[in-house]
């Protein structure tokens, strides 16, 4: 009822191709979608978008008091996310926001990943960990949502199974979880030859990337889950009544294990809390915030890298030399924006000045199916110059890695590959020199680069 809403309530999405809107104008009966856009990305026809305009329209009279931040980016899993959120590699006014709640909307990309005890055990509890750290000195925020949204996946034992982790992990954790495909999926199975009823369901044909009808949808059912959330906590706090909050708030609980005991649990637990607590002390008498990464960026529209210009100028700093590796690509359409070679035996080298405590290096790279992708290798190579050592390169500060292109499942996606540095890591005043050369395939596609302390 009044104007003094400041600061908004934040909600920041994170997702793949799907939550990020590819398609989402497409319907059957030739409504214009939102921002005159039909096929591409990140309009206001997004169930992200519609999310904002249902609170601010429908409970706040078209003021803006509530604020959806859409950062998904294509082909990006659970793995990705993580990395995304734990390095910041977002654009400096989403950084300055620290959510009220976040929502996980990777489901797409996960049911199709090989390794799906990977995903229960490492992934998905990374993530969570992840988005609650945004705001680590809150012992409460940020709220974390996982959104199950619809999926037009073939292999249904996967998207089963994904289902019953994302349930299990909700239940340990203490997550709101939602689960759009069970609102229309009966439906769906029922109508399954009937085409025609299943573009009005979905807006689109039965797809892996579903039109209007699937963002319409989504959004609803996330603000009817919200709003009852809303109405029970206020009910139960108005009759004295609820679960009573446990000793240790829920966001220091650690990840289950296949192998964990209570006692263990428990250990982790207060350890969590103590480390948080310790930090959040340290932090508030310094009044500085910790920039976690040396050197990182991430190619895509949410972390201020999302054209040819935007790539080089990030890399300009620290590329030494380039055969046969040029940023290229395009926002939305494909191929996406990134760093790419384009021949056997294709090179580069970095030097990155190091600015604070580096431990680890990630490149996020692209993994697919297509046969340009058969049999490609890229072999990393990194070296420590220490402060003061005469720009003389240590052996004992030397590594190689290996990251391949290729897998079987026939998607595209990115695939963080996270290595610990040489000789102990580097520290500030030391150089990284990093060298990339293609050794086997003649095509690669780097998405991101990240030097970090942890």
């Amino acid at each position: 009822e009044t104007s003094s809403f400041h600061p908004p309530l934040h909600i920041l999405v994170t997702g793949g191709s799907v939550t990020l809107g590819t398609k989402c104008g497409t319907n059957p009966v030739g409504i214009p979608a939102p921002g005159g856009k039909e096929f591409w990305v990140n309009t206001p026809c997004t169930w992200a978008s519609r999310l904002q305009n249902l609170f601010n329209e429908a409970l706040f009279k078209n003021k803006s008091v509530v604020k959806v931040t859409n950062i998904a980016a294509g082909g990006a899993s659970s793995e990705i996310a993580k990395v995304v959120l734990e390095y910041q590699l977002m654009t400096e006014e989403v950084k300055k926001v620290q959510p009220h709640v976040v929502i996980w909307s990777h489901a797409p990309n996960d049911a199709q990943e090989s390794d799906m005890n990977a995903i229960f055990y490492t992934h998905l509890p990374g993530f969570v960990n992840a988005a609650r750290n945004l705001n680590l000195c809150d012992e409460q925020l940020p709220m974390v949502i996982m959104l199950e949204d619809f999926y037009g996946y073939e292999d249904y034992s996967r998207v089963n199974m994904l289902s019953g982790y994302l349930s299990k992990l909700s239940s340990w954790y203490g997550l709101m979880n939602v689960n759009q495909a069970n609102v229309i999926n009966h439906e769906l199975w029922s109508n399954y030859d009937n085409s025609t009823r299943i573009s009005y369901i979905l807006g689109s044909e039965f797809e892996l990337h579903s039109g209007m009808g699937n963002h319409v949808g989504v959004a609803w059912t996330l603000f009817f889950n919200f709003l009852s959330a809303f109405t029970d906590s206020c009910t139960d706090g108005l009759l004295g009544v609820g679960i009573p909050a446990s000793s240790m708030p829920l966001k220091f609980l650690g990840p289950y294990d296949e192998s964990g005991s209570y006692r263990m649990i428990q250990s982790t637990w207060q350890t969590n809390q103590d480390r948080a607590r310790n930090h959040c002390s340290k932090q508030q008498m310094s009044k500085e915030r910790t920039e976690p990464c040396t050197y990182a960026f991430m190619a895509n529209a949410m972390s201020g890298v999302n054209n040819v210009a935007e790539l080089q100028a990030k890399m300009a700093d620290v590329l030494k030399a380039s055969d046969g590796w040029d940023a290229s690509g395009f926002p939305k359409k494909q191929p996406k924006i990134g760093w790419y070679a384009s021949k056997h035996g294709a090179s580069f080298s970095l030097r990155i000045e190091v600015k604070s405590d580096t431990n680890f290096l990630t490149i996020m790279s692209m993994k697919s199916y297509g046969p340009n992708f058969v049999d490609t290798i890229l072999n990393i190579s990194v070296q420590i110059v220490r402060k003061g050592d005469n720009q003389q390169a240590l052996a004992s500060s030397s590594a190689s890695y290996e990251i391949t292109g290729y897998h079987e499942t026939r998607t595209s996606i990115h695939v963080p590959h996270k290595f610990e540095l040489p000789g102990g890591g580097a520290r500030a005043g030391d150089s990284i020199l990093l060298d990339g050369k293609l050794t086997s395939g003649a095509y690669f596609k780097i998405n991101g680069l990240a030097l970090c302390s942890f």
